[in-house]
This record gives structure tokens, C-alpha cells and sequence, in this order.
């Protein structure tokens, strides 16, 4: 499939130091690396890599340099590459960018900064001239109606 995007990594090989030995065909599991029989050559297909560096550790000669793609957009605040990208390639898959176990940007996440006032979560409450709380947090879709017993606060 044709792609807009450039490959994230560039893979430079020195012709004078490749034995053309396949050591990186045989070690990518990515398939950047190939042999090519007619013209007796290891080539690559940059856009395969995903820069683990494995074919450049195990290169018997040294042959291979692995870096990233020096390609800049025109800066723009709001427009940065990182999500110029994304829209690139939610444009060619026509799905979400979905990342496992949570999110692969800096956002905050917010569960992990919660603080809870311990007088909202003792029974008697620390400041017994004040009326006890209760807190009570829905996760997911609001509710109709909430019914709350009298007895609620002395659980």
C-alpha cells in the first residue's frame, strides 16, 4: 500500500563495508532488509523500520547506521508533525490510533493525581461540628435518578 508518510528512520549502508553476508536479513523481523539475486545486494525498505537496531548491532562489518528522519514540517503550533502524522495515518487506515495501556502523548492522566479530603472518607467524620459527607463517584453514563437512604452516612 502506497503511504504519504516518510519512513520514521533512515538506514544508511556502506557499500565498501557490506559483505553482503544477509546477517540483517536474517536478524529484522520487520523485513527492511532483503537480498537482492539479480543484482547480488542487501537493500532496504526504510519504511519498515522501526529502529531497534538489532540488524546494525549484529552487522558483522558495521555496515549499517540506523537514524531518524530529519523531516520537518512548517512550524505551526497547533499543527505539529507528531499530529500532522496521526492524521496521515488515520487518513490511510480509516480507523482510530489505538495504543495499549493507555496513551502514548503526555497528556495528564488524572486518576493518578486524585486527592481525597480524609474527612470525606471517615466514619465519624475528623470535624464532628460539621455535618458528615458522603462522596460518591459514578464511573460511566449519569444516571437517571440517584435514591440515597437516610442511614447512608453511618455506613
Amino acid at each position: 500500500m502506497k503511504t504519504y508518510l516518510p519512513p520514521n528512520f533512515l538506514i544508511d549502508r556502506d557499500q565498501e563495508r557490506c559483505i553482503q553476508c544477509q546477517v540483517c536479513v536474517n536478524q529484522c523481523a520487520f523485513g527492511v532488509h532483503y537480498y537482492d539475486a539479480e543484482d547480488d545486494e542487501v537493500r532496504s525498505h526504510e519504511e519498515n523500520c522501526v529502529g531497534c537496531h538489532r540488524c546494525m548491532i549484529f552487522c558483522p562489518t558495521h555496515a549499517l547506521t540506523i537514524r531518524k528522519h530529519p523531516l520537518d514540517y512548517r512550524e505551526n503550533y497547533n499543527w505539529r508533525p507528531e499530529v500532522i502524522k496521526d492524521i496521515i495515518r488515520q487518513a490511510e487506515s480509516g480507523g482510530m490510533i489505538l495504543t495499549g495501556t493507555g496513551n502514548d502523548k503526555g497528556y495528564r492522566i488524572y486518576w493518578d493525581h486524585m486527592l481525597l479530603n480524609a474527612s470525606q472518607v471517615t466514619n465519624p467524620s475528623i470535624d464532628p461540628l460539621r455535618e458528615p459527607m458522603e462522596l460518591t463517584t459514578y464511573l460511566g453514563r449519569k444516571p437517571d435518578k440517584v435514591e440515597v437512604d437516610g442511614d447512608s452516612h453511618h455506613r
